[in-house]
């Protein structure tokens, strides 16, 4: 008896199976079956991205952290470096004397400077006098007297150094005479101005001897 309605029943079956295929979203589920995003596992390609992303990013982040530490360890090692610099002095002396360096001295200098001028201007008014008064050549005795101005030099020894950097550099004692010059330099110009009215002034006193002299002859 079923064989003589199997056609019937195939039918059937054939209508209920399209009529709950209406509602599916293609046709290729119902020939095939629901599609893979259906509950089943994603493919192994997104996991491998996944991972080839974590990895880069962990080497991103890792390589950065390194960098981050290369300047602290190549200061540290500048600053290492930097202390480990030695010198050693060069068989190198300098001489000066402290006299060229004193404005005290430099006044000296031109008082003797003016007395050295009124020497040649008393032989000058000598040459015009009949008979040269005692007090103009006890003054010019007086005048011509020599006065030793310098002392002895002072020697710097090893005054440079020669450092494992490469770099010369002055001794410490050197350096102060360095400084001290430089300053020097800079206030000559005022010196020059007072040193000036020195002269000027002893000259005026020398002068007004030799008129004295000269006067309280006649």
């Amino acid at each position: 008896m079923f064989y003589k309605h199997w056609k019937k029943i195939a039918l059937t079956l054939t209508a209920l199976f399209w009529a709950a295929c209406e509602d599916s979203t293609s046709a290729e589920e119902c020939l095939y079956g629901p599609p893979s995003y259906y509950g089943l596992p994603e493919s192994s390609d997104a996991s491998e991205d996944g991972s080839s992303s974590s990895e880069a990013t962990g080497s991103e982040t890792s390589s950065s952290s390194s960098e981050t530490t290369k300047p602290e360890s190549s200061s540290s090692m500048d600053k290492l470096s930097s202390s480990e610099i030695t010198c050693v002095p060069l068989d190198s002396n300098f001489t000066y004397f402290g006299e060229d360096y004193s404005a005290d001295i430099k006044k000296m200098w031109k008082e003797e400077a003016a007395k050295h001028d009124a020497v040649d201007k008393i032989d000058s008014v000598k040459e015009t006098l009949a008979e040269t008064p005692m007090c103009l050549e006890h003054l010019r005795m007086e005048l011509d007297q020599f006065v030793a101005l310098y002392g002895a030099p002072t020697i710097i020894r090893n005054a440079v150094e020669k450092c494992t950097d490469g770099s010369i550099r002055p001794s410490e004692e050197y350096a102060k005479f360095l400084k001290m010059k430089e300053e020097w330099e800079a206030n000559k110009p005022a010196l020059e101005e007072e040193l000036k009215k020195v002269y000027e002034d002893k000259m005026k006193e020398i002068e007004a001897r030799i008129n004295k002299c000269l006067n309280d002859d006649l």
